[in-house]
């Protein structure tokens, strides 16, 4: 695949992913279970293809994939998880990553005052003419990726953690520009990561 071609991720929701074209209109969300310790020392391991459908794009997509993770790797090293590696891991993860066209109206007021042409006699004349205030409704389409990353305990097999990130889709000509979209959508996700502080609210 040439670097010059075209890469679409989320950015969100990506990905990735992403309600505006930048990554300032990602939209995060995400949620855990009060009662799992994320605070002791875990380990994890990635799970390929777990409960994939047809319309995961990230399933089809081993590129974009390897790039999320690689963001996701980051977050989790600075919170002191540690890949497993041979060993049996505290935790499974796994990413997805969907898009969905959307579209909506929006309503155009136009000026009431404009010039055209007008017949009166045999001839016809072009003059201001005035009408009264009137909104013409315009349609917008537009591709929505959603990246989500689950967490899931290894030994009860129960997930205790989901983020995602959800925004309009952005066109990439290299794949170092997707990547950047990428971490920072990846970040956003894990800002509310369970911490000392939220375990105590």
């Amino acid at each position: 695949m040439k670097s010059t071609g075209r890469y679409y991720a989320w950015a969100l929701t990506a990905l990735v992913l992403l309600s505006t074209a930048s990554c300032t209109g990602i939209s995060v969300m995400s949620d855990y279970d009060r009662d799992y310790d994320f605070m002791r020392g875990l380990t994890y391991a990635w799970v390929s293809g777990a409960n994939a459908d047809s319309a995961d794009v990230l399933a089809e997509n081993p590129l974009v994939t390897r790039r999320v993770r690689t963001a996701v790797d980051r977050e989790l090293a600075a919170r002191g998880f540690r890949d497993a590696g041979q060993s049996t891991p505290d935790l499974l993860l796994v990413a997805h990553g969907y898009i969905t066209l959307k579209t909506a109206v929006r309503y155009v007021t136009h000026d009431p005052f404009y010039y055209g042409y007008t017949y009166r006699g045999r001839f016809f004349r072009y003059r201001p003419l005035l009408y009264p205030f009137y909104e013409m409704p315009v349609t917008e389409s537009w591709r929505e990726g959603r990246l989500i990353v689950d967490m899931i305990d290894e030994r009860r097999k129960e997930l205790v953690w989901r983020g995602s990130a959800t925004g309009a889709l952005k066109d990439y000509r290299t794949g170092e520009a997707m990547q950047k979209d990428i971490d920072i959508a990846v970040s956003k996700i894990f800002s509310d990561f369970p911490s000392t502080q939220t375990d105590e609210r």
